[in-house]
């Protein structure tokens, strides 16, 4: 029965804590809300994706030929505006076509239609667009438990694509820690040598520019003691410094902008990367940024100057520790064992002292 209980119990306090509303509301109600900003399509836990005029298209079309779209999420918040949990896309499409930011494109079956933007379309089409209810909105009522908006959103994330392990962190883990992580992503330096250039490049999509700050951030507390478990050590990371004090995370936003200044400074645009026949590859390899950047920042100014000041030695040094086996394995092959990790924040260390 204990079991039994434990269910019902569990059931019972769900049910209290979701309160939903469900309507179809029209596409030029929908566009306005988010034009106004009424509705906000870029909470801290929403992915950085933005999809194609050619996918934007698709769901116009869905539309036109009254084909079924899924509903949309929207969370109430307490000043009554609304946070997308799921369909910032479909939303996003919507108040683009209806401004008349692009045209369709690349239609599968309503071909007469193809080249043209909302105001060119048949007055008929357009105030049916505008009025008629035409897509399901649920939205949790601001009642609802706060914490509830995020587990509805990982959810139904899972039920796509999945979220890769910093999309989870950025929600599981939002505050003011998470949110200065974003901060410190923008940082110049890390973002030429992940060539992000823009909000298309892959590496910004995929968060690696956030990833890479966590990531400098754990291993610099616990290389010593890894675990061997880079995203279990990085989740931890995250859990433990969530509500961080703001003198801690200036603390750790100076390390990071410390460390990453002096490898710009010692390497330039050589930091992180591995030699390859007679020149250097063009990417950054994460073995070499955690050796690099663990090293630097642990080494003294003086250090860093002399080092700064005998960039050709450095250079050279650098490229003859790939003449070690060991070394090479460390920032290549299997880099996550704490045996590797250490090896290659100790041979980068070493260079560094000798020059």
């Amino acid at each position: 029965m204990h079991v039994q209980d434990d269910i019902v119990s569990s059931f019972r306090e769900a049910q209290s804590k979701l309160v939903v509303q469900t309507a179809d509301l029209p596409l030029g109600t929908l566009a306005g809300m988010v034009d106004t900003r009424a509705i906000d399509l870029e909470p801290g836990f929403q992915r950085r994706e933005r999809w194609s005029t050619e996918k934007q298209a698709a769901l116009i079309e869905s539309f036109l030929l009254n084909v079924p779209v899924p509903p949309v999420y929207l969370a109430e918040e307490m000043d009554g505006t609304y946070t997308a949990i799921d369909g910032k896309q479909r939303l996003r499409a919507i108040a683009d076509f209806i401004s008349g930011k692009f045209a369709l494109r690349s239609m599968e079956r309503l071909r007469s239609a193809e080249g043209v933007r909302f105001g060119d379309l048949p007055s008929e089409v357009v105030n049916s667009l505008r009025l008629r209810p035409y897509l399901r909105v649920v939205t949790l009522l601001k009642q609802t438990d706060p914490l509830l908006k995020y587990e509805v959103f990982l959810r139904l994330n899972r039920g796509g694509e999945a979220l890769n392990a910093q999309e989870i962190r950025n929600v599981a883990f939002r505050g003011d820690f998470n949110d200065r992580i974003y901060i410190l992503s923008e940082n110049h330096f890390l973002r030429h040598q992940l060539k992000i250039e823009n909000t298309r490049s892959a590496a910004y999509k995929e968060m690696s520019d956030a990833e890479f700050v966590l990531r400098f951030l754990t291993l610099r507390e616990r290389f010593e003691n890894f675990s061997g478990s880079l995203i279990r050590e990085m989740d931890d990371f995250m859990r433990r410094k969530q509500k961080a004090s703001s003198e801690e995370i200036e603390k750790l936003s100076h390390l990071f902008v410390d460390a990453i200044g002096r490898c710009e400074r010692i390497w330039g645009n050589l930091a992180f990367r591995r030699p390859e026949g007679q020149g250097w590859r063009d990417q950054t390899l994460a073995g070499m940024y955690d050796a690099q950047m663990i090293a630097a920042s642990e080494v003294t100014e003086e250090v860093v100057e002399k080092a700064e000041s005998s960039k050709p030695q450095v250079k050279h040094a650098t490229r003859q520790l790939f003449s070690d086996p060991e070394f090479d394995k460390a920032v290549r092959t299997g880099t996550n064992t704490p045996q590797r990790i250490r090896y290659r924040i100790g041979k980068m260390r070493e260079l560094l002292e000798a020059v």
